[in-house]
Protein backbone atom coordinates (compact mmCIF):
# COMPACT_ATOMS: atom_id res chain seq x y z
CA UNK A 1 0.00 0.00 0.00
CA UNK A 2 1.07 3.52 -0.83
CA UNK A 3 2.34 4.90 2.35
CA UNK A 4 0.12 6.97 4.76
CA UNK A 5 1.29 9.24 7.56
CA UNK A 6 -0.55 9.16 10.93
CA UNK A 7 -0.16 11.51 13.82
CA UNK A 8 -0.52 9.58 17.59
CA UNK A 9 -0.90 11.23 20.82
CA UNK A 10 0.31 8.80 23.56
CA UNK A 11 3.02 6.29 23.71
CA UNK A 12 1.71 4.10 26.48
CA UNK A 13 1.41 0.51 26.59
CA UNK A 14 -1.59 0.35 24.68
CA UNK A 15 -0.52 3.29 22.61
CA UNK A 16 2.93 1.65 21.86
CA UNK A 17 1.71 -1.27 20.81
CA UNK A 18 -0.88 0.41 17.84
CA UNK A 19 1.86 2.53 16.65
CA UNK A 20 3.84 -1.06 15.97
CA UNK A 21 1.35 -2.36 14.48
CA UNK A 22 0.81 0.83 12.15
CA UNK A 23 4.16 0.33 11.41
CA UNK A 24 4.39 -2.80 10.67
CA UNK A 25 1.63 -2.48 8.06
CA UNK A 26 3.70 0.65 6.14
CA UNK A 27 2.23 3.68 7.80
CA UNK A 28 4.42 6.68 8.71
CA UNK A 29 3.67 7.43 11.86
CA UNK A 30 4.24 10.88 14.07
CA UNK A 31 3.73 10.37 17.88
CA UNK A 32 4.38 12.59 20.24
CA UNK A 33 4.49 11.48 24.29
CA UNK A 34 5.12 13.63 27.58
CA UNK A 35 7.41 10.95 28.68
CA UNK A 36 9.80 10.97 25.90
CA UNK A 37 11.90 8.29 26.80
CA UNK A 38 8.87 5.95 25.94
CA UNK A 39 9.20 7.20 21.89
CA UNK A 40 13.33 5.86 21.85
CA UNK A 41 11.99 2.18 20.99
CA UNK A 42 9.51 3.52 18.39
CA UNK A 43 11.97 5.74 17.02
CA UNK A 44 14.13 2.77 16.63
CA UNK A 45 11.14 1.08 14.44
CA UNK A 46 10.66 4.18 12.06
CA UNK A 47 8.26 6.78 13.97
CA UNK A 48 8.93 10.06 14.20
CA UNK A 49 9.31 11.54 17.42
CA UNK A 50 7.39 15.17 17.99
CA UNK A 51 7.80 17.82 20.15
CA UNK A 52 4.43 18.82 21.17
CA UNK A 53 0.81 17.10 20.56
CA UNK A 54 0.35 19.95 17.64
CA UNK A 55 3.40 18.52 15.70
CA UNK A 56 2.47 15.52 15.55
CA UNK A 57 -1.11 16.26 14.15
CA UNK A 58 0.16 19.26 11.50
CA UNK A 59 -0.07 18.18 7.67
CA UNK A 60 -1.72 14.20 8.50
CA UNK A 61 -5.44 13.53 7.49
CA UNK A 62 -5.63 11.47 10.45
CA UNK A 63 -4.92 11.67 14.50
CA UNK A 64 -5.23 8.79 16.91
CA UNK A 65 -4.92 9.36 20.77
CA UNK A 66 -4.73 6.72 23.21
CA UNK A 67 -4.42 8.88 27.00
CA UNK A 68 -5.01 7.60 30.43
CA UNK A 69 -8.01 9.71 31.49
CA UNK A 70 -10.32 12.90 30.52
CA UNK A 71 -7.83 15.21 32.17
CA UNK A 72 -4.90 14.04 29.75
CA UNK A 73 -7.13 13.89 26.52
CA UNK A 74 -8.30 17.18 27.27
CA UNK A 75 -4.51 18.50 27.06
CA UNK A 76 -3.53 17.12 24.06
CA UNK A 77 -6.32 18.21 21.90
CA UNK A 78 -6.79 21.23 22.99
CA UNK A 79 -4.37 22.80 25.63
CA UNK A 80 -1.16 24.86 24.76
CA UNK A 81 0.43 22.92 21.88
CA UNK A 82 -2.84 20.47 21.50
CA UNK A 83 -3.71 18.65 18.02
CA UNK A 84 -6.17 20.30 17.39
CA UNK A 85 -5.07 23.67 16.58
CA UNK A 86 -3.02 22.42 14.01
CA UNK A 87 -5.71 19.77 12.35
CA UNK A 88 -6.70 20.32 8.90
CA UNK A 89 -10.02 21.17 7.98
CA UNK A 90 -12.18 17.59 7.55
CA UNK A 91 -9.02 15.76 8.81
CA UNK A 92 -10.52 12.97 11.15
CA UNK A 93 -9.67 12.67 15.26
CA UNK A 94 -9.61 9.28 16.39
CA UNK A 95 -10.23 8.96 20.70
CA UNK A 96 -8.80 5.61 21.57
CA UNK A 97 -8.76 6.19 25.21
CA UNK A 98 -11.16 5.12 27.71
CA UNK A 99 -12.84 8.30 28.39
CA UNK A 100 -15.97 9.15 30.63
CA UNK A 101 -19.20 9.29 28.41
CA UNK A 102 -19.91 13.13 29.25
CA UNK A 103 -16.36 14.79 28.20
CA UNK A 104 -16.46 12.17 24.77
CA UNK A 105 -19.86 14.22 24.18
CA UNK A 106 -18.09 17.40 25.07
CA UNK A 107 -14.99 17.03 23.48
CA UNK A 108 -16.42 15.51 20.04
CA UNK A 109 -18.94 19.05 19.94
CA UNK A 110 -15.21 20.79 20.40
CA UNK A 111 -13.67 19.28 17.79
CA UNK A 112 -16.77 18.88 15.02
CA UNK A 113 -16.97 22.86 15.67
CA UNK A 114 -13.65 23.01 14.58
CA UNK A 115 -14.16 21.35 11.10
CA UNK A 116 -12.26 17.77 12.31
CA UNK A 117 -14.40 14.91 12.44
CA UNK A 118 -14.55 13.32 15.22
CA UNK A 119 -14.60 9.44 16.46
CA UNK A 120 -15.34 7.43 19.25
CA UNK A 121 -13.19 4.72 19.22
CA UNK A 122 -12.41 2.70 22.18
CA UNK A 123 -10.90 -0.61 22.19
CA UNK A 124 -10.95 -4.05 23.57
CA UNK A 125 -7.72 -6.55 24.43
CA UNK A 126 -4.10 -6.31 26.02
CA UNK A 127 -1.26 -4.80 24.61
CA UNK A 128 -0.34 -8.04 22.93
CA UNK A 129 -3.74 -7.98 21.15
CA UNK A 130 -3.24 -5.06 19.68
CA UNK A 131 0.48 -5.16 18.53
CA UNK A 132 -0.63 -8.78 16.82
CA UNK A 133 -4.02 -7.13 14.98
CA UNK A 134 -6.63 -8.92 17.21
CA UNK A 135 -7.94 -5.76 18.55
CA UNK A 136 -11.27 -4.97 18.70
CA UNK A 137 -12.81 -1.18 17.86
CA UNK A 138 -15.90 0.16 19.90
CA UNK A 139 -16.82 2.56 17.32
CA UNK A 140 -19.04 5.71 17.71
CA UNK A 141 -19.03 7.46 14.31
CA UNK A 142 -20.67 9.28 11.46
CA UNK A 143 -21.54 6.41 8.88
CA UNK A 144 -19.31 8.51 6.30
CA UNK A 145 -16.91 9.15 8.83
CA UNK A 146 -16.32 5.81 9.55
CA UNK A 147 -16.13 4.51 6.38
CA UNK A 148 -13.34 6.96 5.81
CA UNK A 149 -11.28 4.85 8.30
CA UNK A 150 -12.41 1.69 7.38
CA UNK A 151 -9.33 0.69 5.69
CA UNK A 152 -6.41 1.98 8.93
CA UNK A 153 -8.97 0.15 11.24
CA UNK A 154 -8.89 -3.26 9.53
CA UNK A 155 -5.32 -2.95 9.10
CA UNK A 156 -5.00 -2.50 12.91
CA UNK A 157 -7.66 -4.56 14.58
CA UNK A 158 -9.66 -7.89 13.59
CA UNK A 159 -13.12 -6.54 14.25
CA UNK A 160 -14.97 -2.92 13.91
CA UNK A 161 -18.30 -2.87 16.00
CA UNK A 162 -20.33 0.64 15.42
CA UNK A 163 -22.73 0.80 17.83
CA UNK A 164 -24.00 3.83 16.45
CA UNK A 165 -23.31 7.94 16.92
CA UNK A 166 -20.37 9.68 18.70
CA UNK A 167 -20.55 8.30 22.47
CA UNK A 168 -22.31 5.12 22.13
CA UNK A 169 -18.74 3.48 21.82
CA UNK A 170 -17.77 4.76 25.28
CA UNK A 171 -20.96 3.36 26.90
CA UNK A 172 -19.76 0.09 25.84
CA UNK A 173 -16.92 0.11 26.61
CA UNK A 174 -17.08 1.80 30.17
CA UNK A 175 -20.16 -1.08 31.20
CA UNK A 176 -17.28 -3.51 29.32
CA UNK A 177 -14.86 -2.70 31.75
CA UNK A 178 -16.66 -2.26 34.77
CA UNK A 179 -17.48 -5.93 34.32
CA UNK A 180 -14.06 -6.31 34.33
CA UNK A 181 -13.89 -5.00 37.44
CA UNK A 182 -16.66 -7.26 38.98
CA UNK A 183 -14.65 -10.32 37.38
CA UNK A 184 -11.49 -9.60 38.64
CA UNK A 185 -13.04 -8.47 42.47
CA UNK A 186 -15.15 -11.73 42.63
CA UNK A 187 -12.12 -13.83 41.76
CA UNK A 188 -9.91 -12.25 44.05
CA UNK A 189 -12.41 -13.29 47.04
CA UNK A 190 -12.30 -17.26 45.96
CA UNK A 191 -8.85 -17.51 45.81
CA UNK A 192 -8.07 -15.09 49.45
CA UNK A 193 -10.72 -17.51 50.54
CA UNK A 194 -9.57 -20.48 48.93
CA UNK A 195 -5.81 -19.97 50.38
CA UNK A 196 -7.16 -19.24 53.55
CA UNK A 197 -8.75 -22.33 54.05
CA UNK A 198 -5.76 -24.14 53.47
CA UNK A 199 -6.21 -24.97 49.42
CA UNK A 200 -3.23 -25.23 46.77
CA UNK A 201 -3.14 -21.75 45.28
CA UNK A 202 -2.31 -23.73 42.09
CA UNK A 203 -4.79 -26.15 42.49
CA UNK A 204 -7.57 -23.29 43.02
CA UNK A 205 -6.01 -21.79 39.63
CA UNK A 206 -6.14 -24.37 37.29
CA UNK A 207 -9.47 -25.71 38.50
CA UNK A 208 -10.87 -21.97 38.07
CA UNK A 209 -9.19 -22.02 34.65
CA UNK A 210 -11.38 -25.26 33.48
CA UNK A 211 -14.56 -24.30 35.18
CA UNK A 212 -17.87 -22.77 34.11
CA UNK A 213 -16.95 -19.08 35.84
CA UNK A 214 -13.74 -18.63 33.76
CA UNK A 215 -13.78 -14.86 32.25
CA UNK A 216 -10.56 -13.44 30.05
CA UNK A 217 -10.27 -11.21 32.82
CA UNK A 218 -10.07 -13.64 36.15
CA UNK A 219 -7.78 -16.15 33.59
CA UNK A 220 -5.04 -12.86 32.93
CA UNK A 221 -5.35 -12.44 36.98
CA UNK A 222 -5.93 -15.03 38.81
CA UNK A 223 -2.42 -17.24 38.25
CA UNK A 224 -0.68 -13.47 40.20
CA UNK A 225 -3.01 -14.06 42.88
CA UNK A 226 -1.84 -16.97 43.82
CA UNK A 227 1.69 -16.25 43.06
CA UNK A 228 1.81 -12.72 44.44
CA UNK A 229 3.52 -11.36 42.12
CA UNK A 230 1.89 -8.26 40.71
CA UNK A 231 4.88 -6.31 39.42
CA UNK A 232 5.93 -7.88 35.75
CA UNK A 233 3.75 -8.73 32.59
CA UNK A 234 1.67 -5.91 34.06
CA UNK A 235 -1.51 -5.06 30.82
CA UNK A 236 -3.99 -3.22 33.14
CA UNK A 237 -3.38 -1.21 36.41
CA UNK A 238 -5.59 -0.70 39.67
CA UNK A 239 -5.90 3.05 39.17
CA UNK A 240 -6.90 2.59 35.64
CA UNK A 241 -9.33 0.16 36.44
CA UNK A 242 -10.57 2.00 39.08
CA UNK A 243 -10.87 5.22 36.94
CA UNK A 244 -12.32 3.33 34.45
CA UNK A 245 -15.61 2.05 36.99
CA UNK A 246 -15.58 5.54 38.30
CA UNK A 247 -16.23 6.64 34.71
CA UNK A 248 -19.07 3.86 34.31
CA UNK A 249 -20.72 4.81 37.53
CA UNK A 250 -20.87 8.51 36.53
CA UNK A 251 -22.45 7.40 33.29
CA UNK A 252 -25.00 4.79 35.41
CA UNK A 253 -25.72 8.05 37.47
CA UNK A 254 -26.69 10.40 34.28
CA UNK A 255 -29.07 7.38 33.37
CA UNK A 256 -31.06 7.36 36.45
CA UNK A 257 -29.73 3.49 37.03
CA UNK A 258 -27.90 1.86 39.53
CA UNK A 259 -25.32 -1.02 39.09
CA UNK A 260 -24.71 -2.33 43.45
CA UNK A 261 -22.46 -4.86 42.12
CA UNK A 262 -20.25 -2.79 39.68
CA UNK A 263 -19.95 -0.31 42.70
CA UNK A 264 -18.67 -2.48 44.88
CA UNK A 265 -16.35 -3.89 42.29
CA UNK A 266 -14.99 -0.23 42.17
CA UNK A 267 -15.08 0.22 45.83
CA UNK A 268 -12.47 -2.68 46.09
CA UNK A 269 -10.20 -1.34 43.44
CA UNK A 270 -10.04 2.04 44.97
CA UNK A 271 -9.35 0.70 47.73
CA UNK A 272 -6.00 -0.53 46.37
CA UNK A 273 -4.85 2.49 44.74
CA UNK A 274 -5.62 4.19 47.89
CA UNK A 275 -3.39 1.58 50.02
CA UNK A 276 -0.77 1.88 47.45
CA UNK A 277 -1.29 -0.81 44.84
CA UNK A 278 -2.40 1.95 42.08
CA UNK A 279 0.21 0.79 39.87
CA UNK A 280 0.50 -2.53 40.00
CA UNK A 281 -1.48 -5.43 38.47
CA UNK A 282 -4.54 -5.90 38.86
CA UNK A 283 -4.16 -9.22 40.60
CA UNK A 284 -3.06 -7.24 43.73
CA UNK A 285 -6.46 -6.27 44.31
CA UNK A 286 -6.28 -9.64 46.56
CA UNK A 287 -3.90 -7.69 48.39
CA UNK A 288 -6.73 -5.80 49.91
CA UNK A 289 -8.59 -8.66 51.02
CA UNK A 290 -5.84 -11.09 53.09
CA UNK A 291 -7.28 -11.35 56.93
Amino acid sequence: MMAHTIGFLGAGRMASAMIKRLLSKGYDVKVWNRNKAKLEPLVTLGAVACDTPAMAAKDVDTVISFMSDDAAARSVWLGDDGALAAMRKDSIAIECSTLSHGFVLELSKTIEAAGVRYVDSPVTGIPADVEAGNTIFLIGAAPETLDRITPILNDTGKKTIHFGPIGSGTVYKLMHNLLGAVHIAAAAELVAVAQKAGLDGQTVADTFAIGANASGSGLMTVPGMVSGNHHENIHFTNVLRAKDASYALALVKDLGMATPVGQSAYEVFEKATKSGLGDLAQSAVIETLKA
